[in-house]
């Protein structure tokens, strides 16, 4: 199953313009919560919050450079066929390059989530176990071998532990139950992850389009 059949447009892509969406971390925690629930009908662990979080908070510099509610850098077109022009870097045969390419947009935070947690479920679901069990070392190497990013394993690794912080060791890991997901001020430094973000954002750290099969 491709990826583009999933939360197909409802009409004809069309464009809209780019529009910085912020939100908080504790928005992106939040929204993810619920949008796991609603996709897989079930009640979300706090370790899979945690790290789906800390993708999300890599990719939309902890929400504060999130563009139209795109959790994760989700090229194409939105379920109602929104798709915003953006201009980004890729590595592509082992150079940088800058190019402008489509991204999909949403109408809300809950849309995006929803796709967001949609994609990875159908498209990069062997990457989800490592996701539920906090290792993000693991979550790091199985996006990448699926080809969700294009910047360095080592990188994305490093990213995604400094945006998890202490949030991911807190949790008990013999424990699937909801429990309390830590305040926002458990993650790294933002001048931490804020560095981290300025070098990956060299490599795009992008999704494969869906409309690859996979």
């Amino acid at each position: 199953m491709s990826v583009a059949a999933i939360g197909a447009a409802s009409g004809a892509p069309h464009n809209v313009e780019p529009q910085r969406t912020p939100v908080s971390v504790s928005d992106l925690r939040a929204a993810i919560g619920r949008a796991y629930q609603r996709v897989t009908g079930h009640a979300p662990s706090a370790r899979i919050v945690q790290s789906l979080t800390a993708q999300a908070s890599v990719e939309t510099g902890s929400g504060r450079a999130m563009y139209n509610f795109n959790f994760g850098g989700i090229k194409g077109a939105g379920p109602e066929g929104q798709t915003a022009s953006c201009m980004t870097h890729e590595v592509i045969a082992g150079k940088d390059v800058t190019l402008r390419q489509n991204f999909r947009a949403y109408s809300s935070l809950d849309q995006g989530a929803d796709d967001y947690v949609r994609v990875l479920v159908a498209k990069f679901g062997g990457a989800l176990p490592s996701a539920a069990s906090g290792d993000l070392s693991g979550f790091a190497h199985a996006l990448k071998q699926a080809g969700y990013y294009t910047a360095s394993e080592s990188d994305y690794a490093s990213a995604l532990k400094s945006a998890g912080g202490a949030a991911t060791a807190s949790v008990d890991a013999r424990s699937q139950e909801i429990l309390p997901v830590p305040a926002a001020s458990s993650f790294a430094s933002s001048a931490d992850v804020a560095r981290l973000f300025d070098a990956l954002s060299i490599s795009a750290l992008k999704i494969a389009d869906p409309s690859s099969s996979g």
